[in-house]
Protein backbone atom coordinates (compact mmCIF):
# COMPACT_ATOMS: atom_id res chain seq x y z
CA UNK A 1 0.00 0.00 0.00
CA UNK A 2 2.90 2.34 0.60
CA UNK A 3 2.52 5.99 1.44
CA UNK A 4 -0.96 7.51 1.54
CA UNK A 5 -1.96 9.38 -1.59
CA UNK A 6 -3.74 12.02 0.47
CA UNK A 7 -2.38 14.83 2.57
CA UNK A 8 -1.91 14.92 6.32
CA UNK A 9 -5.50 16.05 6.86
CA UNK A 10 -7.09 13.66 4.36
CA UNK A 11 -9.03 10.47 5.11
CA UNK A 12 -9.32 7.21 3.11
CA UNK A 13 -12.84 6.30 2.01
CA UNK A 14 -14.15 3.69 -0.43
CA UNK A 15 -17.47 2.20 -1.46
CA UNK A 16 -18.42 -0.80 0.67
CA UNK A 17 -20.83 -3.24 -1.00
CA UNK A 18 -22.15 -4.87 2.20
CA UNK A 19 -22.71 -1.47 3.86
CA UNK A 20 -24.07 0.06 0.65
CA UNK A 21 -22.25 3.39 1.07
CA UNK A 22 -18.92 5.17 1.15
CA UNK A 23 -17.09 4.28 4.36
CA UNK A 24 -13.85 5.05 6.13
CA UNK A 25 -11.25 2.37 5.56
CA UNK A 26 -8.47 0.89 7.65
CA UNK A 27 -5.39 -1.16 6.85
CA UNK A 28 -5.25 -4.79 7.99
CA UNK A 29 -3.00 -7.77 7.24
CA UNK A 30 -4.15 -10.76 5.22
CA UNK A 31 -3.21 -14.39 5.97
CA UNK A 32 0.17 -13.95 4.25
CA UNK A 33 0.99 -10.69 6.03
CA UNK A 34 0.15 -8.45 3.07
CA UNK A 35 -1.72 -5.20 3.60
CA UNK A 36 -5.41 -5.02 2.70
CA UNK A 37 -8.00 -2.24 3.04
CA UNK A 38 -11.12 -3.00 5.08
CA UNK A 39 -14.38 -1.26 5.91
CA UNK A 40 -14.31 0.44 9.29
CA UNK A 41 -17.87 -0.76 9.99
CA UNK A 42 -18.23 -4.33 8.73
CA UNK A 43 -14.56 -5.23 8.12
CA UNK A 44 -15.24 -6.33 4.52
CA UNK A 45 -12.15 -6.33 2.32
CA UNK A 46 -12.20 -3.41 -0.12
CA UNK A 47 -10.48 -2.91 -3.45
CA UNK A 48 -7.43 -0.71 -2.74
CA UNK A 49 -7.84 0.87 -6.20
CA UNK A 50 -11.23 2.24 -5.07
CA UNK A 51 -9.79 4.15 -2.09
CA UNK A 52 -10.13 7.92 -2.36
CA UNK A 53 -8.45 10.39 -0.03
CA UNK A 54 -10.86 13.16 0.97
CA UNK A 55 -10.69 16.25 3.14
CA UNK A 56 -12.81 16.91 6.24
CA UNK A 57 -15.62 18.57 4.23
CA UNK A 58 -16.01 15.54 1.94
CA UNK A 59 -15.78 13.27 4.98
CA UNK A 60 -18.75 15.14 6.46
CA UNK A 61 -20.74 14.66 3.26
CA UNK A 62 -20.07 10.91 3.64
CA UNK A 63 -21.79 11.01 7.03
CA UNK A 64 -18.84 11.37 9.40
CA UNK A 65 -18.00 14.17 11.84
CA UNK A 66 -14.77 15.30 13.42
CA UNK A 67 -14.63 16.50 17.00
CA UNK A 68 -11.90 18.59 18.51
CA UNK A 69 -10.57 17.37 21.85
CA UNK A 70 -9.50 19.95 24.41
CA UNK A 71 -5.70 19.52 24.63
CA UNK A 72 -5.88 20.28 28.36
CA UNK A 73 -8.21 17.35 28.97
CA UNK A 74 -10.46 17.37 32.01
CA UNK A 75 -7.71 18.48 34.37
CA UNK A 76 -7.79 15.36 36.56
CA UNK A 77 -4.48 13.66 37.32
CA UNK A 78 -3.77 10.91 34.81
CA UNK A 79 -6.21 12.35 32.28
CA UNK A 80 -5.74 10.72 28.91
CA UNK A 81 -7.17 13.85 27.30
CA UNK A 82 -10.38 12.09 26.46
CA UNK A 83 -13.85 13.49 26.85
CA UNK A 84 -14.51 12.23 30.40
CA UNK A 85 -15.60 15.66 31.65
CA UNK A 86 -18.26 15.86 28.95
CA UNK A 87 -19.79 12.43 29.55
CA UNK A 88 -22.92 11.93 31.61
CA UNK A 89 -22.48 10.07 34.89
CA UNK A 90 -22.50 6.31 34.57
CA UNK A 91 -20.93 6.10 31.10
Amino acid sequence: MGEPAGGVDDFPIARCGPCGRDVLTHVDLDARGGEVRRCLHCDAELDPDDVRWVDADALGRAGYALEEVDPAGCGRPGCGRGRCAGRPAGL
